[in-house]
């Protein structure tokens, strides 16, 4: 199983209090689709967590997922991943290539349609594919 390396943002989310408009239905995506376990809960925030990689939940009753932002997940095996989401049920995109301050990335997006977030997966280009032909 692939294994989630850091988190960051691409926009101005704040990974430890991202706003959703329901618990419930979010943490129920991260667990399910995006392999999270629940590490906290209480009426208006969550804590999940998956390999060391921690996302915090907020609720905000007029979040408009049309205006949400962008997160980047470092990976260590991107097509690894990219099987597993789609097998969890998510929708990942494309692998491409992207460049970042001089670096190239493999990379592939996927949306997460309640809160309308954003996520990158990514890796160095330079890694190899861990097997032919992607997805």
């Amino acid at each position: 199983m692939a294994k989630l390396k850091s988190i960051s943002p691409i926009s101005r989310e704040n990974v430890s209090a991202l706003p959703v408009r329901d618990l419930a239905p979010a943490i129920a995506y991260y667990e399910s689709v995006m392999g999270f376990n629940l590490l906290r809960r209480d009426a208006a925030a969550a804590t999940l967590q998956r390999d060391g990689v921690q996302l915090g939940l907020v609720i905000k009753l007029d979040h408009k997922p049309d205006q949400a932002g962008s997160l980047a997940f470092a990976v260590d095996e991107l097509d690894a991943l990219h099987r597993e989401l789609s097998d969890r049920g998510g929708r990942p995109g494309e692998f491409g290539i992207d460049e970042w301050n001089g670096k190239q990335f493999r990379t592939f997006f996927m949306r997460e349609d309640e809160n309308g977030y954003c996520y990158c997966f990514y890796c160095s280009a330079e890694k190899a594919p861990t097997t032919s032909g992607g997805a």
